[in-house]
């Protein structure tokens, strides 16, 4: 018995013994549990690298939500907790009048929560939807949209992504330089088309200094962009973006909320987005101010005062022909024999001896200095004619558009004064070419109503130049046509093909010409493509500006160089001689345009304030200012006399090619590269209209004619085309009775043309101010230009396929 007792006594010390050991294995394996196990934390991240990986961005931005969300810790004193605990009496102290105070840290397990400015702390819904990968996302997922949307929004969607492109790069590029560079160059080359200077000048920037620096970045950075979008285009986006709140589009939202100015309007219209682009977000009213002062600057428009020696030279000589006109007159009648034949040969014939006005009443109207009782003695129809001209006179007194209202107009200039630009004396050369000029004007084709003619075009191509020409240009006498080539060489043509061969021209010269063409003449000396050429006002010099960073006078007598200007530090893109004749202009890669005189090797004037390259220059009528037109989207006027900028013309979308001042000297046409014509008044500055109708393609030509009512146009798109300057502006012409379709006149022909040779995506429906369009079959138009006569003549080269 005893044995067995002491047996279950063995037995139960051995079974408290394993019992006890299994009690302290539990609880060590229960202290261990803790340590293995992850924390809250890493478990919240995990959970979100899943729902990331896994693409449930929803879920993982509520889980971001709800994480970041704090508990209040439980108080053993509340009393929910303890039965015994009692309510606190509310402290006689106000709040904050303890001096001990300390600041309310972050609340246990929010360590290292980041604050704003004031101290308050920045939820992590707000630092997570910052983040930079977020930004790629967000767009993305805009973008998506945008391309899936119907065609009927597309085109105003893909007009707001521009903006919200721009404005989410640059605030990657201050949040993640390496972002940025990735969300540019996968998204840039969507804007290429249209915005390629801009996308171009974005490329470099990777910092918050570069950002500084670039002028296009800085104004993007520290403006609002103004866009005019239609109300349920705005509504439905703004929908969609609220619908994806959580997956970016709260980013998208606070990007237009902070940076975008919408114009809501309920049908868009080309008028409507003439105001759009960057606007000043900061200091708007100086702004303001400035741009007023700029173009607030008293301007004299009015035709360079004459030389009274000279006038009076001229009148003399204009008396002398008048005389001999008479006489020529009187003889035919004289000797007029009889017969009902005879007489209307002899009247045919006497229709080139016979003017309705004078040459000296002529030559005063050309120097608006033509007298009431002058212009009623000059207008007086004879018997025979009253009948044919009753209705043309009719139109006359009621139409804005006659030289009468022009003259009217001009009076009203302020005239400069004679002293600002000293010139040379005249010569008896001058008074001939004086002559000339006021025998073309009188035999001029008038175009002062469009009802009664359309202008004439003569087109001259170019073959076999292998795509080498680069620039043409015509003489103001229309007898000659000179073309710079990328072999750095100058050809010069006759039109009416008369021999340019002459005795001053040297023996080994004159060889060459004999042996190759009379009628053609070559000129080297330059080291790089010609890209520009200028005659002078009588037509005796060329001027020529070339990618060897120089400018090269030419005499037409000789056929050889007579200086070489040198200054600009990078290729000359244009030159144009002053109407006056002894001045010139240049414009650069350099972003400058200087002014030069023929008698001396360095500039007079150098015209700094562009931002970009000065692709186009051109003086106005008295010869006292400057244009400017400039790859940085602006036009400038400058003061010869002073070298300063006194108008600023706002309002392109692309690099202003050419430009041209209508022949009274109030009014700027300015052709770009997209192909918009802006009409701008030069004494307030401002936009007058806008003209559109060669597609998407470049302008690389504009003329007026004589009586400044009708603009022509040369383009890239292969055509020549006429529009009506006064339609749709303070001064309206008279509106056909008909529709003028001749030529492809008709718009909706016109549209047709244009969607036949260039396709329905680049062409854009004309205004209602284009009158005519003429097209070639390959070539695009370099140079348009009115002769006195008011004939146009239009060229360029042949492109081969």
């Amino acid at each position: 018995m005893s044995q067995n007792s002491d047996s279950q006594q063995s037995k139960g010390q051995t079974k408290g013994n394993s019992s006890g050991n299994n009690q302290s294995s539990q609880s060590q394996q229960q202290q261990a549990r803790p340590s293995s196990q992850f924390s809250a934390q890493d478990l919240n991240r995990i959970v979100l690298e899943y729902l990331n990986k896994k693409g449930y961005h929803k879920t993982e931005a509520m889980l971001r939500a709800e994480s970041g969300r704090t508990l209040t810790p439980q108080d053993k004193d509340s009393l929910k907790t303890n039965k015994n605990a009692k309510i606190p009496e509310p402290s006689k102290k106000p709040p904050g009048s303890d001096k001990n105070a300390k600041p309310v840290s972050n609340p246990p397990g929010m360590t290292g929560t980041k604050r704003d400015a004031e101290g308050g702390i920045v939820s992590k819904q707000m630092e997570t939807l910052n983040a930079p990968e977020n930004y790629i996302r967000a767009y993305s997922l805009l973008k998506n949209w945008v391309d899936s949307s119907l065609e009927l929004y597309k085109n105003e969607l893909n007009y707001i992504m521009y903006p919200i492109f721009i404005y989410m790069f640059l605030n990657l590029v201050k949040r993640d330089v390496i972002q940025a560079r990735r969300f540019f160059d996968k998204y840039s080359t969507d804007f290429k088309l249209y915005h390629s200077t801009e996308i171009n000048r974005l490329f470099s920037v990777n910092s918050m200094d570069h950002i500084k620096e670039n002028e296009i970045a800085s104004a993007f950075n520290d403006n609002r962009y103004r866009i005019t979008v239609s109300r349920s285009v705005f509504s439905l986006l703004l929908y969609f973006l609220s619908e994806n709140e959580s997956v970016g589009g709260s980013l998208i939202i606070s990007i237009i909320n902070q940076y975008l100015e919408p114009n809501i309007v309920n049908t868009v219209h080309s008028k409507a987005k003439l105001g759009d682009g960057i606007k000043n977000l900061k200091n708007n009213d100086s702004i303001k101010g400035i741009d007023s002062n700029v173009n607030s600057v008293p301007v004299k428009l009015g035709p360079f005062p004459r030389d009274e020696e000279f006038v009076k030279e001229v009148e003399t000589e204009l008396k002398i022909r008048d005389d001999q006109e008479k006489q020529q007159l009187e003889q035919s009648k004289g000797d007029q024999p009889t017969g009902h034949e005879q007489n209307n040969d002899l009247s045919v014939a006497n229709k080139d001896i016979q003017h309705s006005t004078t040459l000296l009443n002529e030559y005063k109207a050309l120097n608006h200095e033509l007298t009431s009782d002058s212009k009623e003695t000059s207008s007086k129809p004879n018997d025979k004619d009253k009948n044919d001209d009753s209705i043309t006179k009719d139109l006359d007194s009621k139409s804005p558009l006659g030289v009468n209202n022009v003259l009217k107009a001009d009076y009203k200039l302020e005239i400069p004064s004679r002293e600002t630009i000293p010139l040379p004396p005249k010569t008896s050369l001058d008074i001939k070419l004086e002559i000339q000029k006021v025998k073309e004007s009188r035999d001029a084709i008038r175009l002062d109503n469009l009802q009664v003619a359309m202008p004439t075009v003569c087109m001259y191509t170019f073959h076999n130049t292998n795509r080498g020409m680069t620039s043409l240009e015509f003489s103001d006498d229309s007898r000659l046509v000179a073309a710079g080539f990328q072999d750095s060489f100058i050809k010069i043509w006759s039109l009416d093909g008369t021999s340019l061969i002459s005795n001053r021209i040297p023996s080994t010269k004159r060889k060459e010409m004999e042996l190759n063409d009379p009628a053609t003449s070559m000129l080297i000396g330059h080291s790089g493509a010609v890209y520009s050429t200028s005659f002078s006002p009588d037509n005796r010099f060329l001027l020529s500006g070339s990618e060897d960073k120089t400018v090269r006078l030419w005499s037409l007598d000789t056929h050889t160089a007579l200086v070489s200007y040198k200054g600009h530090n990078h290729p000359v893109w244009d030159v144009k001689f002053s109407p006056l004749g002894h001045y010139f202009a240049t414009a650069s890669h350099d972003q400058t345009a200087r002014l030069w005189s023929s008698d001396h090797i360095y500039p007079l004037r150098i015209f700094a304030g562009h931002l970009s390259d000065v692709d186009s220059v051109t003086f106005h009528p008295n010869g006292c200012y400057v244009f400017t037109g400039s790859s940085d989207k602006t036009c400038r006027m400058w003061d010869i006399n002073s070298g300063d900028s006194v108008r600023l013309f706002l309002g392109h979308t692309a690099p202003v090619l050419s430009t041209a001042v209508t022949p009274d000297g109030r009014w700027l046409c300015s052709g770009s590269e997209d192909g918009i014509i802006n009409v701008w008044d030069i004494g307030t500055g401002k936009r007058l209209k806008q003209m559109r109708g060669h597609g998407k393609n470049a302008i690389n030509s504009l003329t007026f004619n004589k009586e400044g009512n009708v603009l022509i146009s040369g383009g890239a798109d292969h055509t020549v085309r006429v529009w009506d300057l006064k339609k749709a502006t303070n001064e309206p012409s008279l509106e056909p009775e008909e529709p003028f379709v001749g030529y492809i006149g008709d718009v909706t022909a016109s549209v047709n043309q244009d969607i036949k040779e260039y396709g329905r995506r680049r062409t854009i429906i004309p205004t209602n101010d284009l009158v005519a369009s003429f097209y070639t079959k390959r070539t695009p138009v370099f140079k348009v230009k009115f002769t006195r006569n008011n004939i146009a003549l239009a060229g360029g080269a042949f492109r081969d396929v």
